[in-house]
């Protein structure tokens, strides 16, 4: 049996024993692993990301086709996302020549406390690389239904259910105490008008006026405002309070969020 080494994130930091992930680093579509070790072609790899909450447990395996130093491992970054503030544990195995080799639990944890934050003037997410950028899809979008197409989010849905749902939210660094300005532009996706009410929510509750009657082309600005409960991370988000029976359109671009002076 070979002793091997646990797989670990690339963005995470050195702080023993366990180590932190900030989730506001992962601006990618996938979040990049280092599996430290030679390995040889034919080599068969077993990677899982074990986490407490729901749609955060993710496995892949995969022959390795060429002999190298190291492995370099993908994984979708929702995946990552959806356990800020929890720890999650990586898991690893190597079979080479019938004999299977197991590295050591790795605990990560995710966007948890205690984590320094340096103030950013102006945090945004213009989707320019057609990537979510650490968006993360939400109720009746998830599944494959919003698409990054031409640096927008693409909602388009033919045949929606009447609803309450969050589009996408995702986890940002904040200080507590500070007040924090946000903004996104939104418009219609269809030739007739849609009807949704999205607005800004900061842990799941609104911090900004609604914004209704999508025109396709026809550009409005949602804006929200809040003072940050914690030092860490909250998860910013887009919601729908009134999901349009059937054909479901809008775009979604220019998110941002800056701290107040």
């Amino acid at each position: 049996m070979l002793t091997i080494p646990a797989p670990t994130f690339n963005e995470q930091d050195a702080v023993r024993p366990i180590p932190n992930l900030d989730p506001a680093r992962l601006t990618s579509e996938y979040t990049r692993l280092t599996f430290n070790f030679p390995v040889l072609a034919g080599d068969f790899f077993i990677l899982a990301l074990n986490s407490s909450v729901l749609g955060g447990t993710y496995n892949q395996s995969f022959n390795v086709a060429l002999d190298a130093p190291s492995l370099a491992i993908l994984i979708p970054t929702r995946f990552v996302t959806v356990s800020a503030g929890t720890t999650v544990s990586l898991l690893a195995r190597l079979q080479r020549g019938g004999i299977t080799s197991y590295a050591p639990n790795a605990s990560v944890n995710i966007g948890r406390l205690p984590i320094i934050v340096v103030p950013t003037p102006t945090i945004r997410w213009d989707f320019n690389n057609d990537a979510f950028q650490g968006w993360v899809p939400q109720g009746i979008y998830v599944g494959g239904l919003l698409q990054v197409t031409n640096a927008q989010v693409v909602v388009n849905l033919p045949n929606a259910v009447p609803g309450v749902s969050h589009i996408i939210t995702r986890p940002v660094p904040v200080i507590a105490g500070r007040t924090y300005d946000c903004s996104f532009e939104v418009s219609g996706n269809l030739p007739s008008l849609d009807n949704s009410t999205v607005c800004l929510t900061m842990n799941g509750s609104s911090i900004g006026p609604d914004v209704t009657r999508h025109a396709q082309g026809v550009i409005q600005t949602g804006t929200g405002t809040f003072i940050a409960p914690i030092t860490g991370d909250v998860r910013l988000g887009i919601l729908n309070k009134t999901v349009p029976a059937g054909p479901h359109g809008l775009l979604l671009d220019n998110i941002q969020m800056t701290i107040r002076p």
